[in-house]
């Protein structure tokens, strides 16, 4: 049976306007946190140093992958309950482990009935406002099309939740910074110079392709998110993701193509070498050898973090190696790692080789 706690008349309380403009007063000292939806919360929670108040998380683990960037950064995940992922948390679990507070962050991202579920789910933690109060993040997935400020404000209400305002500073601003990198580098680019680019996941072997050798991906899925900053003209243009054969895929025949996580694989060495893709080898991205990889950020997109400048930067160089020359993805990605999550040399080499982004440093990229 759950039981309701009784708060000290003299608690010390913050009072937290969430997005979805809820007044949640939350009572301190927060030492027990449940995190609810996917992985930000958790990297973002360990960016500010408080990684090791989770008792228990949502969506942050991944049958598809021993690491997330998560359970990387709060190894704990692997130990704790798992909550299930998404609108899907098991609210009575959750309330089981008598949390502080319940940070949930909304994905709006596919098509559907997703934010309605998790506005059932809200009313539903609402019983529970007098024993743990809920604070609602939305990611950007949440608002059409995405909007990049959005996980700012998520990261500034994180900050005031834990008492750490100026350190939800510094973390705005050097993601700021990264994007506003991307920014100054491709603001006079018109319609004319974006380069088509085809997202793809790779199916070659996989029985769930039927037959297919990639997985096409659209604009705001895991596809660019933010194209209106890359400046990237997607080559496919359908609403929905879809699997293409290699006949589709040579009558797209894209300016490049970016390799995303998938069953299949997404290392760039694979589409050159193995037998599946041999008829792709007429393909302009392929001879001119425009294939590229953003390595396991797009598993599910919130499991990469706090990451999306750099998978930004990715795309960006890709598309316009001339404009991005003396931009080092690679190592703009060791700087985001040490001053974001603090890692050593080692860790940071560590982290790449599981993200399967390595590939950035041996090629110079």
């Amino acid at each position: 049976m759950l039981s309701f706690a009784v708060m000290p008349a003299n608690a010390e309380y913050c009072e937290i306007v969430d997005m979805m403009d809820r007044t949640v007063n939350v009572d301190r000292p927060i030492d027990k946190v449940v995190t609810a939806g996917y992985g930000f919360i958790p990297c973002a929670m360990a960016a500010l140093g408080v990684g090791d108040r989770i008792v228990g998380t949502g969506g942050a683990i991944s049958a598809l992958t021993n690491e997330t960037i998560a359970t990387y950064l709060v190894p704990q995940i692997k130990e704790l309950p798992d909550l299930g992922r998404g609108y899907n948390l098991n609210f009575e679990s959750a309330a089981a482990l008598d949390p502080d507070v319940i940070i949930l962050e909304r994905d709006g991202a596919g098509q559907g009935t997703g934010l309605t579920e998790y506005d059932k789910l809200i009313e539903k933690l609402e019983l529970f406002e007098d024993s743990f109060p809920t604070v609602v993040l939305n990611n950007p997935a949440c608002y059409a099309p995405p909007d990049v400020s959005s996980i700012y404000r998520e990261i500034g209400i994180l900050g005031e939740l834990f008492d750490m305002e100026d350190r939800a500073t510094e973390i705005v601003d050097h993601l700021e910074a990264e994007v506003q990198l991307i920014r100054d580098r491709t603001a006079d680019i018109d319609d004319e110079e974006k380069p088509r680019v085809l997202y793809m996941g790779l199916m070659g072997g996989v029985d769930s392709g039927k037959g297919a050798v990639a997985l096409a991906l659209p604009d705001y899925d895991c596809g660019t998110l933010y194209p209106d900053i890359t400046k990237i003209k997607n080559a496919y243009t359908e609403e929905s993701r879809g699997y293409l054969s290699t006949e589709q895929i040579l009558a797209v025949d894209p300016d490049l193509i970016i390799l995303v996580r998938s069953p299949g694989g997404y290392e760039v060495r694979q589409l050159y070498e193995e037998d599946y893709y041999t008829g792709l080898s007429e393909l302009r991205a392929i001879k001119e050898r425009r294939v590229y990889s953003t390595g396991q950020f797009q598993l599910h997109r919130n499991l990469a973090g706090l990451d999306y400048p750099i998978e930004m930067m990715i795309e960006a160089k890709a598309a316009y190696p001339a404009r991005f020359e003396d931009v080092k993805v690679g190592e703009s990605l060791t700087k985001h790692y040490r001053a974001l999550y603090g890692l050593n040399d080692e860790e940071i080499d560590e982290l790449k080789s599981i993200m399967g982004l390595s590939w950035m440093d041996d090629a110079g990229f």
